[in-house]
């Protein structure tokens, strides 16, 4: 499906919401979705670089998502210890953080019905970091593998969500 949506439980449940649902989030502007894993080096520079960015006002944290890729093999603690939004976490989000399973269902907003494509394949089967962008109809409309963060990188990325 070119339009996604789709539902998870999120990281840290300190918010009032306890189901992410995606077409929500970009309602309100283009959002950048940096799929990440817990022993990803890479995920973890690019998590610094862009708390970095938020604490300096460069970026809405509102504009920025997390998405956990390896929810069968990495343990949502083993993710909470690297992400957690507290002083004990190595590289903490100041944005939602959520947490989908192979099993997680995409739904394909061109029709509002389920996508048979799977979660991971329906996002071009991401590796660790991706960083994709989000506009506010569910597509996709930018995507990089670079695996360290570049000021090149970032300078396209705050075109598209600033």
């Amino acid at each position: 499906p070119e339009r996604l949506s789709f539902s998870a439980p999120l990281l840290n449940g300190s918010s009032n919401i306890t189901n992410f649902i995606l077409e929500e989030y970009v309602s309100d502007g283009p959002v950048l979705m940096l799929w990440v894993a817990a022993g990803c080096r890479g995920c973890h520079s690019w998590t610094d670089l862009l708390v970095d960015e938020v604490e300096n006002g460069n970026i809405s944290e509102s504009s920025l998502l997390s998405v956990h890729r390896y929810s069968s093999f990495e343990s949502k603690s083993y993710v909470e210890e690297v992400y957690g939004n507290h002083q004990n976490s190595s590289n903490p989000v100041l944005w939602p953080l959520v947490l989908p399973s192979e099993d997680t269902v995409v739904f394909d907003l061109e029709t509002g019905y389920e996508s048979n494509s799977g979660f991971y394949n329906s996002f071009g089967n991401p590796p660790t970091p991706t960083l994709q962008i989000m506009d506010t109809n569910g597509e996709i409309i930018w995507t990089s593998k670079t695996y360290w963060p570049t000021l090149e990188v970032l300078e396209e990325i705050k075109f598209f969500i600033n």
